[in-house]
């Protein structure tokens, strides 16, 4: 059984199944520059809460990304308004820090309360309801969880949104986080009636012209370190603007570099638009490595396995000071 569903956690579905339906007005919201898990979260929240007659609004700062568009009612995730607005219940899901909302954290006038709904090992528990569930390997299996547990009707739309969250966060089921349960639920999901050719194909087989361009120059750019154990590349605003590749164009990149036969830990390095920022993306293939223990010396977080942050400073400096934290747990695993 997952845990998710253990002890306190019932607790907690039942306290949060209990809001969902006894409140009115609603606003669920995930992280900037969303991801398929955090869409497709979302998005089965957004469509379950409408299920039930409920007021709702979905916020993001960043418009959905191109291949998730397909998503039932992905359209109703809109920017948030200029004007500040009040609800029953604020839900932040797939998300680590309350600043990685953007500025829906300041579009919030009053709330009665407030749900945190995460997988991420670094979250920081921000809500007046904290599930934190970090052996989840997509925030799509909480969801599931908490509609199956809590007794919501799981219909055809909510199934493909949560199918899409939660096989994004497992790279297609290959990811070692990948736990029985999310095939259990996988299977519950396509028993609606899901089209899984479809979603895949939407997911997995149409990516932009633009983006295979994006990732020539990322390529082009690759470097090994630490005797072949550490690949790394970087995304600059020249290689966007050459490409007209989009920034949501990077999901993925860091997965040619961790594919490497020998590397342990592969870096994607990206310009940001703001002058003298950049974002680090860390993926590890082994256990004993936590690129989340790493990103979060640099202010970040995420997972064991897959983590972020985001510097300042002037671009090789951070490079090399990412490197030789990398290297340093590495040296300390013994690997």
């Amino acid at each position: 059984m997952n845990s998710a569903t253990k002890g306190p956690m019932s607790d907690a579905i039942q306290q949060i199944s209990e809001l969902l339906r006894s409140q009115n007005t609603f606003l669920v919201l995930t992280h900037y520059r969303p991801d398929g898990d955090a869409v497709g979260s979302q998005l089965a929240l957004l469509l379950m809460l409408k299920g039930l007659g409920k007021t709702v609004e979905a916020w993001n700062d960043d418009e959905v990304p191109t291949k998730f568009r397909f998503l039932p009612c992905s359209e109703l995730i809109t920017r948030p308004p200029a004007e500040p607005k009040d609800f029953d219940v604020v839900i932040a899901i797939d998300t680590s820090t309350w600043q990685r909302v953007g500025s829906a954290a300041q579009r919030i006038r009053n709330r009665k309360h407030f749900i945190n709904i995460d997988h991420h090992v670094s979250n920081e528990k921000f809500a007046e309801i904290n599930w934190i569930v970090p052996e989840a390997p997509a925030a799509g299996q909480i969801a599931f969880d908490l509609m199956k547990q809590g007794g919501f009707k799981l219909t055809r739309d909510i199934a493909t949104c949560l199918f899409a969250a939660i096989s994004t966060d497992t790279g297609s089921f290959s990811y070692s986080s990948t736990t029985a349960e999310s095939l259990r639920a996988a299977a519950d999901l396509v028993d609606t009636g899901i089209n899984v050719g479809e979603i895949c194909r939407h997911v997995y087989e149409s990516y932009p012209y633009a983006r295979l361009m994006l990732l020539q120059k990322a390529l082009a750019q690759l470097q090994l370190a630490d005797q072949k154990r550490i690949a790394y590349t970087w995304v600059t605003t020249e290689m966007f603007e050459e490409s007209g590749a989009k920034r949501e164009d990077t999901e993925g990149l860091i997965d040619y570099a961790r594919a490497i036969e020998g590397v342990v830990v592969a870096l994607l390095f990206e310009e940001l638009t703001e002058p003298g920022k950049f974002r680090v993306s860390l993926r590890s293939k082994h256990p004993k490595v936590d690129v989340n223990s790493i990103a979060r010396h640099f202010g970040g977080g995420g997972h064991r396995e897959a983590a972020g942050a985001r510097l300042s400073g002037e671009p090789r400096e951070i490079e090399r000071k990412v490197l030789a934290a990398v290297s340093e747990a590495l040296a300390a695993a013994r690997l």
